[in-house]
């Protein structure tokens, strides 16, 4: 099978909808012909293995943000490259610019066109939009909201993580092929971590994430006031904003814990090394898709206490650590933290190696199995599709097209419809494209500063 993903975050950016983006194309290349587009400093095309190419559109980079440059020339690169390549589905794992364009090909071409969405469609300016108020405002808008429904419309399947993923399509009135597929993970990487002494005497505990408010690192702080000095809690991660950084290391300063570290970001191959020396992985997100880091900790043997969230309710129990309410009191938190602390060595491993069974399904070699029993369903339907079907595709993209500029972008879009449709009537649609092209790469992660080059300030 002949698979193209694509992606708006650079490599290694972006979080786990960046890296997973990059994993996937490459779990896929073991067994099927891959190409993946995504931004890069420059334009390019190369070989990076035997079933795997990447061609990397050049793209104005900000922190983990790249806003891809998608002037004629590169356009032409993406269509030509795609029509070369010929793929039997094409799966996008982000609603930015370059999964649109392809989405564009894809309803031309009647290529099954997938979406994989990391967050829930329905909050995404809770998991988009802290960096910036008005990007907040921008997303819970009914531009936006409207941009969403027009890009499921022109989706063929939608991915849903887990089951809350799924009712949050549904509250967009997509129910049908709607699947549940998880990310995946290289669980190698972390299942040949052996499990930390329990009867050390320093405990380590673990938080990995970006420093921000829906990651609640504070009340892990919290915690700590209620946890003996020989308890470590270290931090991984940089801020979603410098603020967000320095605020959380002025409030460990003010509340004088002494054993609160701020690693900072760290290579992610250094992950299963810092699991692997962790007694307990400790969570506050107020809400997690589907969160790679719990998923990582499990998958390396280390337990998970964590406050109620769609990863912590989906994954964790007593079996493998404690789940608590969202409003439990820090207290509380702490005293589980000491009881499996204080667990006999036996009763220890016994939690550790149920953690890691939790999570066995989660190979990226069982998660691609689904992914492609999905594509050939897709696949089927498709071929079945009736040209009614396919006309209404064909229409919406001349109805987006209405609302360009006239500008050369618009007259080479027009140029690639090949099938001739009526004159699209103007309707409420709010989805500009050319906005689009110059501004919807900059709303994920740290975009204060891209926004205000981008605003003129």
């Amino acid at each position: 099978m002949k698979i193209v993903f694509t992606t708006f975050f650079r490599e290694s950016m972006g979080g786990g909808a960046g890296r997973v983006a990059f994993e996937i194309a490459q779990a896929f290349a073991k067994n099927h012909e891959v190409l993946l587009i995504c931004p890069g400093l420059e334009t390019s095309f190369k070989k990076v293995s035997r079933n795997l190419k990447e061609l990397r559109i050049g793209s104005v980079c900000e922190e983990d943000v790249a806003i891809p440059s998608l002037n004629i020339q590169n356009l032409k690169l993406i269509f030509n490259s795609l029509s070369k390549f010929t793929p039997d589905v094409i799966h996008a794992h982000d609603f930015g610019p370059l999964s649109l364009i392809a989405q564009f090909w894809a309803v031309n071409q009647q290529i099954p066109f997938v979406y994989t969405s990391h967050i829930l469609p329905k909050k995404t300016s809770r998991f988009l939009g802290e960096a910036s108020g008005f990007l907040g405002k921008i997303f819970d808008s009914n531009l936006f909201q409207k941009y969403f429904l027009d890009f499921f419309k022109g989706c063929d399947g939608l991915i849903a993580l887990n089951q809350v993923v799924k009712k949050d399509f549904a509250r967009f009135g997509f129910k049908e092929n709607v699947f549940v597929i998880p990310n995946g993970r290289d669980l190698k990487a972390y299942q040949k971590q052996k499990a930390t002494q329990i009867n050390q005497k320093i405990k380590k505990l673990t938080f990995i994430g970006h420093i921000c408010e829906r990651k609640n690192q504070e009340y892990l702080l919290r915690v700590m006031k209620f946890l003996p000095k020989d308890y470590e809690l270290n931090l991984v991660g940089k801020g979603l904003t410098p603020k967000n950084f320095q605020d959380l290391k002025q409030k460990i300063e003010k509340m004088k814990l002494v054993n609160v570290y701020l690693l900072g970001a760290v290579p992610h191959w250094q992950i299963p090394q810092i699991l692997g020396q962790t007694h307990v992985f400790v969570s506050a997100s107020k809400m997690e898709v589907h969160s790679l880091v719990v998923v990582e900790a499990l998958a390396s043997g280390t337990p998970v206490i964590g406050l109620a969230n769609e990863t912590i309710d989906e994954l964790v129990d007593k079996q493998v650590g404690f789940r608590f309410a969202k409003k439990t009191h820090p207290q509380v938190f702490a005293q589980k933290i000491k009881e499996i602390c204080s667990l006999t060595p036996k009763d220890y491993q016994k939690l550790c190696l149920n953690a890691k069974k939790r999570v066995a399904h989660l190979d990226w070699s069982k998660v691609t199995q689904q992914t492609v029993e999905v594509y050939r369903q897709l696949i089927i339907l498709k071929k079945e599709q009736s040209q009614s079907q396919k006309e209404k595709r064909l229409k919406r993209l001349r109805e987006i097209l209405e609302f360009l500029p006239e500008l050369k972008i618009k007259t080479f879009l027009a140029e690639q419809i090949e099938k001739p449709l009526s004159k699209a009537k103007k309707g409420n649609h709010l989805f500009i494209l050319a906005l689009l092209f110059t501004f919807i790469g900059g709303f994920l992660f740290r975009l204060t500063g891209g926004l205000r080059r981008l605003k003129g300030e």
